[in-house]
């Protein structure tokens, strides 16, 4: 089970604004100037507010009963047994044969008594008590789904939030280096060394990219709410990519390596083999239809049988038996035959289901190997066009200061720079996520160490070695 703690800054942030506000202004002033929120903060918060985690824990604290329910099955059951009623019985023999009329008998009765069944053998309850604990073993497994799970959603909407914030700040800059060529290019009309063709331009593309900025300020608005609802609260400022961020290989460099540990160790895979064993299971259990069944039945009771108005008086009896008791099922109409027939071809699609559980498994294995890789190629191939873009900008830059070059080259290459910034982020940020993934496809990332490898380019730490 999973033990989670919250730090007392953390408890501070979630108190009400009311017991906030009672603060002392050096108390209120530490906590507005808190470092920046990373991934791992994130995370944290997160394990503490998700419901579908939350739900999984509660579905998990449940089939933790199962046990026990099977294990009551080899345990004796006691009961208490009562009875009571008012006879009435009209005779036509003895006395009333005699004097020709019918005998009626009135008359009060009650039982009461205590019995014991103590199974000695019943086969379905080995069976069941199995089920029960490979039951309470996929809960487990179910568990830690909704933790890789809850890893990946956290990871997706921080970085989410880093890139709509890069799309800004780009924008902006976009924004500010357009104006300034706008204004350029108007001055440079006034003076007579320009042309009304640069200041369309440059104003065209002033007024397409104040459009993109709006896109990009509802894109973050939206990435934030969607971290809130994952951490319970706004996430304020979060830490960013280090600035020696550099993307590395993943190691092992085989993506069969990487397919055959999922195949074996994917929580997909382990659910589809418990899945197969819950069949095999389920199969004994039907069979146990044609197994006799011995019980030990002890009972002990006292009776009461009140006067009647016919012969005879009140009577109190007392009885205490004990003794093996035998079932044997012959025949039940063909249903045991049935349910066995079908409990052998869910079996056999449970196996069908565990192949492709595997094969599944391996593939996503391979496939964010394959795009971990496919993104540290794009990384390197964009930061080297991104330094031939930032040349090709400052010889652009000299050509229109010497007439050779217009206003709308320079924005041309301006915006193919922003560009470049913002897919080199994007990048950047799909690397982390697919390294993620892979860690996921494999079975790890349980207890969030994925998280902290990933937080170490966050966090200024040291740099993973990217297993």
């Amino acid at each position: 089970m999973f033990r989670w703690t919250v730090a007392p800054l953390r408890l501070l942030a979630l108190i009400s604004p009311m017991v906030a506000l009672s603060l002392p202004a050096t108390a209120q002033n530490a906590l507005s100037q808190q470092a920046p929120m990373d991934l791992s903060e994130a995370y944290e918060l997160a394990l503490e507010q998700d419901p579908r985690l939350r739900a999984a824990q509660d579905r998990q604290r449940a089939t933790e009963q199962l046990r026990p329910q099977a294990r009551a099955l080899f345990l004796p059951e006691i009961n208490l047994e009562g009875e009571a009623g008012r006879n009435w019985e009209e005779t036509d023999g003895g006395i009333a044969a005699l004097t020709g009329e019918q005998q009626e008998l009135y008359y009060n009765q009650w039982s009461a008594g205590i019995a014991l069944t103590q199974p000695l053998f019943r086969m379905e309850s080995f069976a069941l008590r199995e089920q029960a604990r490979i039951i309470e073993d996929q809960s487990g497994l179910q568990f830690g789904q909704a933790m890789q799970d809850l890893v990946l959603r956290v990871s997706q909407a921080y970085f989410d939030v880093l890139l709509a914030q890069d799309t800004v700040s780009t924008v902006d800059a976009e924004l500010a280096a357009i104006d300034t060529e706008l204004r350029r290019a108007r001055r440079a009309l006034e003076v007579g060394t320009g042309t009304i063709t640069d200041v369309n331009d440059a104003q065209a593309r002033y007024d397409l990219v104040q459009a993109q900025r709006l896109r990009a300020q509802n894109q973050l608005q939206i990435a934030r709410e969607q971290l809130r609802r994952l951490i319970g609260r706004p996430a304020g400022e979060l830490a960013g990519l280090r600035e020696d961020f550099v993307a590395q290989s993943p190691s092992p460099s085989d993506p069969d390596v990487w397919a055959e540990r999922a195949e074996r160790y994917n929580l997909d895979v382990q659910l589809a083999e418990l899945q197969l064993a819950l069949s095999r299971e389920d199969i004994r259990q039907q069979r146990a239809g044609h197994a006799p069944r011995v019980d030990m039945v002890a009972r002990y009771g006292r009776g009461y049988q009140s006067d009647s108005f016919g012969p005879g008086g009140s009577t109190d009896s007392e009885q205490a038996s004990i003794g093996v008791r035998l079932q044997v099922p012959l025949f039940a109409g063909g249903g045991t035959q049935a349910r066995v027939r079908e409990a052998e071809a869910n079996r056999d699609a449970s196996f069908q289901d565990t192949l492709d559980a595997r094969r599944q498994a391996g593939l996503q294995a391979e496939s964010a190997y394959l795009n971990l890789v496919s993104n540290l190629q794009q990384i390197r191939a964009l930061e080297q066009a991104l330094r031939s873009i930032v040349s090709t900008e400052q010889s652009t830059q000299r050509g229109l200061e010497v007439g050779v070059r217009t206003t709308l080259d320079l924005l041309n290459v301006q915006r193919e720079r922003f560009e470049t910034e913002r897919q080199l982020a994007e990048a950047r940020y799909n690397y982390l996520l697919n390294y993620l993934q892979l860690q996921v496809a494999v079975g790890s990332g349980l207890d969030g160490a994925g998280i902290e490898d990933v937080n170490f380019f966050l966090a200024g730490d040291e740099v993973p070695s990217g297993e």
